[in-house]
């Protein structure tokens, strides 16, 4: 099957296998490429560089060739993981992006993680920060997109549209899943991103684990209304493509259901929309 552009994987290229990724306890077996060729993804969101700028390299780079590739920009807790007292380098990796996309032409955008979340590191954002942040992101491409991290129900759809000038695309999330939402406030909800960010890529995101809530799987029954939910509005093209976050679970055992169950609804939802 040719890997779908629409459809993202989230995560981190490991240096070291086993090795560590943010926010997955422990080791895991599974790299960034090695989930995004399981799922047949066409597009990452390669996270490495989100932490340290120093990620932005030739090696890590060289194993997403495969793939159309967003890149995460750098903010780092100068207190430590969880500590808090953020530096936000978000310029400073942008032109970087910019620079290693001529020798990686796959790489095609940056990411702007939690934008404006209220307890995070870009809260304070101006739109005149975002107009030098995509300057420095087109330095030495004018082609490359830069997106930013939306969250249902805890934003307002209009958060960002100060900033419509200088940013190409969203990815929304849903950080505790419930079947109210997903019956109730979805629809609603894209409705208003859509009429928000009406030429912007708008994209879902899916959280195989359950962060926000139970720290463990997704539920199978949550799982499968969030896929329901989502394709409806892909064959709606209301929104433009589809997430899942991480790769670092899907080598656990505890996570294989929900992994395998996304892995046969993408194939059959792929495999039976026909493109012209």
């Amino acid at each position: 099957m040719n890997r779908d552009p629409r459809f993202w994987m989230w995560g981190y290229v490991l240096d070291t296998v086993p090795g560590s990724a943010f926010f997955v306890d422990g080791e895991t077996q599974c790299s960034l490429e090695t989930a995004a060729e399981y799922l047949d993804c066409g597009s990452v969101f390669w996270m490495n560089s989100l932490h340290d700028i120093d990620a932005l390299n030739d090696e890590q780079a060289s194993r997403l060739d495969k793939f159309n590739v967003a890149c995460g920009l750098t903010h780092v807790e100068t207190n430590g993981p969880g500590k808090g007292g953020w530096k936000v380098l978000y310029a400073e990796s942008a032109a970087k992006v910019s620079e290693l996309s001529l020798l990686h032409p796959n790489i095609t955008g940056a990411l702007i993680d939690d934008f404006r979340s209220p307890t995070g590191p870009s809260r304070y954002l101006t739109a005149q920060d975002v107009k030098e942040i995509k300057a420095a992101l087109v330095s030495k491409n004018p082609n490359l997109k830069l997106y930013i991290v939306q969250y249902h129900t805890s934003q307002k759809p209009q958060d960002a549209t100060d900033c419509l000038e200088y940013i190409d695309g969203l990815t929304i999330w849903d950080w505790v899943s419930s079947n109210y939402f997903w019956e109730s406030l979805y629809c609603d909800q894209i409705r208003e991103f859509k009429e928000a960010y009406p030429d912007k890529i708008r994209i879902q995101g899916q959280f195989l684990h359950d962060y926000g809530n139970t720290g463990g799987a997704i539920s199978l029954a949550q799982e499968k209304l969030q896929c329901q939910r989502i394709a409806q509005k892909m064959d709606s093209k209301e929104i433009d493509g589809w997430c899942v976050i991480q790769s670092g679970w899907f080598c656990r055992e505890d996570h294989r259901c929900q992994v395998e169950f996304l892995k046969n609804y993408w194939n059959w939802y792929r495999g039976t929309r026909t493109q012209r």
